[in-house]
């Protein structure tokens, strides 16, 4: 077996609202709506679901620590830095890190909910 790429994956959101409005405007992802309490949002051949926290799909179980998602983007990393800006999103870190196929520049920022999010080029 080999596993070629990440399909999906589900991340438990305080407001599914506030972050379809977060990942549409600073990330430019594609959304839609699931029904109450779930949306997906899209980009390249992925998509991310939101499930609302206590909502009948959301994880349930132990307090989890946030989750981290590393997106990879052809645009110069002083382009995204200035669109985050206008964002009013803060850069937490930056620096070269290790990705999948080689090294990486990145930019760490927090999405609403606090889950880690890196923005890296290649």
């Amino acid at each position: 077996m080999k596993i070629e790429r990440i399909d999906h994956l589900n991340l438990t959101v305080a407001d599914i609202d506030r972050s379809v409005e977060f990942y549409r405007r600073v990330l430019g992802m594609k959304t839609e709506s699931m029904g109450e309490g779930r949306a997906a949002l899209y980009f390249g051949e992925q998509k991310i679901h939101l499930d609302a926290a206590g909502g009948k799909m959301a994880m349930t179980g132990e307090k989890r620590m946030p989750a981290h998602i590393c997106f990879v983007t052809t645009t110069p990393l002083d382009e995204v830095k200035a669109h985050l800006g206008a964002c009013g999103v803060a850069i937490r870190m930056q620096g070269p890190r290790a990705g999948a196929v080689g090294t990486i520049q990145s930019v760490y920022i927090d999405d609403p909910d606090q889950n880690s999010i890196e923005i890296s080029t290649y």
